[in-house]
């Protein structure tokens, strides 16, 4: 799987942090060797000068003379050797010495700091060290040779020391050499102690730079982890807008959020002309062709009743803005109840839910979105009407049946719809409300489908216009637990149920009086009216025995 993009950034600057530490460590290290063994030279060329200084009137006179045997060891050499320790330990070095050198390359040593129990403890004869001449080391002999200082390293039985020598040329010929050493334990100590204090500040500086990567790559991440929820967002077509404004630091991502917005702005424009169900899908499947899919859903269909007059009365400007108003208020239920809403017809509206995706319990969701938008379309009419403008009524025709889902057109031009005789028999629904002055009427099929979470009221047996089965519809009355709750409902819906039997029984008289009774109850049910009329007739003339029922209607 992926890294996140915190980690990796977070590896890859680390590694890099790291590999710079090293080389600035490696490189720090190389120059401060350098520098300290400069240092550590001057100290050692400072020491040789100042043991110079003091004791070279004492010396100089000593060398003219011959190797100094054990009894001219005097109190003064002593003093000498004395005045040298302390030099010594002020300096922190090791040795401090004083050499004489012969012409044939061979030197003797005149004085040091350097005890009498020092030197014997090394087993080291004094007589070989202060009456035997002994070949000068390279660095001495070369010392001799220039005239000038120089530095080096040299081992002797006192061990491995780094030396600085200084050549004085002396009246009679005879170079005196003035040395310091320190020891190249001491010399190892004095680097480490540079080079861990050099390290001590690399790592700090790579602790610090750590840090700083780590709150870099945790603000970039964090970043980004809002560009990747925005980015979602748009994939689920949820372009609300939270009011943030996405900025960033980072000019390439704050460009992206620039982009993401823009984007979104954009596609929120184009939700509004074509549903985000529709889009989603095709984003799902990558792919926007030609083809339908045939499932059961569950349709509805809105009419303003005499919008023709209605419109003609105004001018189509002042139309267009009423319509706008009118379909905000009626179809925003529709989208509440999750419905997708396929098309404005003028002033038709027509939706449907089951598809693109499946959604369970669709009929009681187009019942529940008819009877919200009737709701909301009621409020506005008795709005327009106090503000003296003409009010609009809704009527709504509700069904559920077979349809084929999907897209038609041109290959460069879809239009994602949904297409059957279902589609015509829910508009034909619809119009039966202008008979039966009904604002939601429908099919049995729906009725049956949610008839346990809804109330409806049985209507008519209906034969519309280019249909080819008669078929049963149904006013929505509401909720089924509401209705029932509403003890004057129920017992109407319970005797007009029952005076819908007696007419199927053929028992006119009854169903008269039972419709009669039923109509003086509620004098604005044209339903009812229409029944206690055709009771009558039939009191009077009774219909043939192979009636049926039927309701034809001969136009839409």
């Amino acid at each position: 799987p992926p890294w996140p993009f915190r980690v990796k950034l977070s590896l890859i600057l680390s590694t890099v942090s790291v590999a710079g530490t090293l080389l600035f460590a490696f490189l720090s290290y190389q120059a401060d060797k350098t520098r300290m063994l400069s240092d550590i030279d001057d100290t050692l060329c400072a020491a040789a000068v100042g043991a110079h200084s003091l004791v070279a009137p004492i010396i100089i006179a000593e060398a003219e003379v011959t190797p100094r045997t054990e009894p001219e060891y005097t109190t003064v050499y002593r003093y000498v050797q004395n005045e040298l320790e302390e030099y010594v330990q002020r300096a922190r070095l090791k040795f401090v010495w004083v050499i004489a050198a012969r012409p044939d390359g061979t030197a003797y040593e005149l004085v040091s700091n350097l005890s009498d129990e020092q030197i014997a403890a090394k087993a080291d004869p004094m007589e070989a060290l202060l009456l035997n001449p002994y070949e000068l080391p390279p660095v001495y002999a070369e010392a001799v040779k220039t005239g000038q200082r120089q530095t080096g390293s040299a081992e002797d039985s006192y061990g491995s020391f780094r030396s600085c020598i200084v050549p004085y040329k002396q009246k009679n010929g005879q170079t005196v050499l003035f040395g310091a050493d320190l020891e190249i334990s001491a010399v190892n100590q004095r680097l480490r102690e540079g080079i861990t204090t050099s390290i001590a500040i690399g790592f700090f500086v790579l602790g610090v730079t750590l840090l700083v990567i780590g709150l870099v790559s945790r603000n970039i991440a964090g970043e980004l982890r809002v560009a990747e929820s925005e980015a979602d967002a748009v994939r689920r077509l949820v372009f609300a807008d939270t009011g943030k404004s996405l900025r960033s630091t980072t000019k390439e991502i704050d460009r992206l959020f620039r982009s993401m917005m823009d984007m979104k702005s954009g596609l929120r424009a184009f939700g509004k002309y074509v549903p985000t169900t529709v889009v989603s899908q095709v984003i799902a499947s990558g792919k926007a062709e030609v083809g339908g899919e045939r499932r059961e859903l569950s349709l509805l269909m809105t009419d303003v009743t005499d919008f023709t007059t209605i419109s003609e009365q105004l001018q189509p400007e002042r139309v267009m803005i009423v319509m706008s108003e009118y379909f905000d208020r009626v179809v925003a239920p529709i989208l509440a109840a999750n419905g997708t809403l396929d098309k404005y017809v003028g002033d038709a509206i027509f939706a449907y839910w089951n598809a693109p995706a499946l959604q369970p319990g669709h009929p009681v969701m187009c019942c529940r979105a008819a009877l919200a938008a009737r709701d909301a379309s009621r409020k506005l009419a008795a709005e327009w009407q106090r503000d003296g403008r003409w009010a609009w009524h809704t009527r709504f025709g509700l069904h559920c049946g077979a349809t084929v889902f999907g897209n038609v057109g041109a290959r460069d031009r879809l239009d994602f719809t949904v297409i059957g005789s279902s589609v015509n028999l829910a508009s034909r629904i619809e119009g039966l409300n202008k008979y039966y002055k009904t604002e939601i009427l429908a099919s049995s099929r729906l009725r049956d489908l949610a008839d346990a979470e809804m109330a409806f009221r049985r209507v008519d047996y209906v034969l519309p216009k280019g249909a080819i089965e008669p078929f049963e519809i149904f006013e929505l009355i509401g909720e089924r637990a509401t209705v029932m709750a509403d003890g004057v409902w129920a017992g109407f819906l319970k005797r007009w149920d029952e005076a819908q039997a007696l007419y199927k029984q053929r028992r006119w008289a009854e169903a008269l009086a039972q419709f009669s009774a039923l109509s003086a109850e509620r004098p604005d049910d044209n339903v009812a009216k229409i029944y206690v009329d055709r009771c009558q007739s039939f009191v009077a003339a009774p219909p043939p025995p192979d009636w049926d029922g039927i309701r034809l209607f001969d136009s839409k």
